[in-house]
C-alpha cells in the first residue's frame, strides 16, 4: 500500500467519525427545534445537509484515490 493510499484511508476513516459524531444525539438536538425553513423541519434540513455533504466529501476522495492509481 502507497502512503497516499494510506492518508486517503486515514481521511475517510476521519470522516467516518466526523460523521458519527454530527449525527449523534447531543448535535441533533441542537437542530430539533419547532421552526422551519421554508415549510420545511430544521432537523431535516440538518440531516440532509450533513448527508450530502459526506457523500461529496467520499466521492472526492475516492476520485482522488483513482487518480493517485493511474
Amino acid at each position: 500500500m502507497s502512503a497516499g493510499m494510506r492518508s486517503v484511508g486515514a481521511k475517510l476513516v476521519f470522516l467516518f467519525v466526523l460523521a458519527a459524531l454530527v449525527l449523534n444525539f447531543p448535535v441533533l438536538a441542537i437542530f430539533n427545534r419547532g421552526s422551519t425553513l421554508g415549510g420545511i423541519p430544521i432537523l431535516y434540513l440538518y440531516l440532509f445537509a450533513v448527508w450530502a455533504a459526506a457523500i461529496a466529501a467520499v466521492a472526492a476522495l475516492a476520485r482522488t484515490r483513482w487518480d493517485d492509481e493511474e
